[in-house]
């Protein structure tokens, strides 16, 4: 059952009809901004990471604004309130142990969903 659940959770991470009608549903254009997203998340999460190791609150603002737009057009909706506190924190230059927690659930949640885009890839040709 566990697994079912999980399975399950993954797939629901994303939410492509944003993408799919912003898109006119033309597979080609979406597969774009999928193939975009897969190269730009990964930078972004290190980028975030890195400002987070070194304490520096304006970076850690800028990515998590920055990545923000990036979730919002694949439907992530998980991670706009994580982002939105993250940027938040980050403005305030404050709370760093919030913000460090708050990034764990940003990287479990945007590699669960990498790996739901990287599945359904090959349905966008």
């Amino acid at each position: 059952m566990k697994k079912n659940e999980t399975a399950e959770h993954i797939e629901n991470i994303c939410d492509f009809k944003y993408l799919s009608e912003t898109m006119g549903g033309k597979k080609k254009a979406i597969r774009e901004v999928i193939d975009a997203f897969i190269e730009q998340v990964p930078q972004q999460l290190k980028s975030i990471n890195d400002a987070i190791a070194k304490t520096d609150y304006s970076m850690i603002k800028r990515f998590a604004h920055l990545m923000r737009s990036s979730i919002s057009i694949m439907g992530i909706y998980t991670l706009v309130p994580i982002l939105q506190e993250m940027e938040n924190l980050g403005t305030k230059a404050t709370d760093i142990e919030k913000i460090k927690k708050l990034n764990e659930q940003l990287n479990s949640i945007s590699n669960q969903a990498l790996e739901e885009i990287e599945r359904v890839k090959p349905n966008y040709i």
